[in-house]
């Protein structure tokens, strides 16, 4: 029971939860440069062509460090926005599935299988999912309010 309401505390806590992305988007980033196996596989194999752009630019720890700005920002913002409104837990879950695709991803260059590949973009997928039920969500609570801009 007390390890239960430890965990509930944190994922209550939106500035730890908005810390997990930026956490994944590292270790993403770590694994990609350590397994990658030198930076013209890199260059070839890489789906992202903003990490490629930083590779063939020599700035990885300059996009590394934005990048982790960059999503702690945004899920900070996103979480205190909806942290009073009935849409948190969506929030919350769509920021963990992002985090997850991360970690998967910096994981492929070690497991280097199309099925595993496919699974990473699942998981991106179900993220998109997430949102549009969260934005349905949204909509379906308040929908005297959708055309009236209050």
């Amino acid at each position: 029971m007390r390890l239960r309401g430890i965990i509930s505390g944190l994922a209550a806590d939106y500035r730890f939860i908005a810390c997990i992305p930026s956490l994944a988007v590292l270790f993403d980033y770590s694994m990609t440069l350590i397994f990658s196996g030198g930076k013209e596989v890199l260059l070839r194999f890489e789906f992202s062509p903003l990490v490629r752009y930083a590779v063939e630019h020599d700035i990885v720890a300059v996009y590394l460090l934005a990048m982790m700005l960059f999503y702690y920002g945004l899920a900070f913002g996103a979480l205190r926005l909806l942290r009073p409104t009935g849409l948190y837990r969506f929030g919350v879950a769509l920021i963990l599935l992002v985090a997850a695709t991360h970690v998967l991803g910096g994981l492929s260059w070690v497991v280097r299988s199309a099925l595993y590949s496919y699974a990473v973009h699942g998981v991106s997928v179900a993220a998109i999912v997430v949102a549009l039920a969260a934005f349905g969500c949204a909509v379906l609570r308040r929908p005297a309010c959708a055309g009236t801009g209050r």
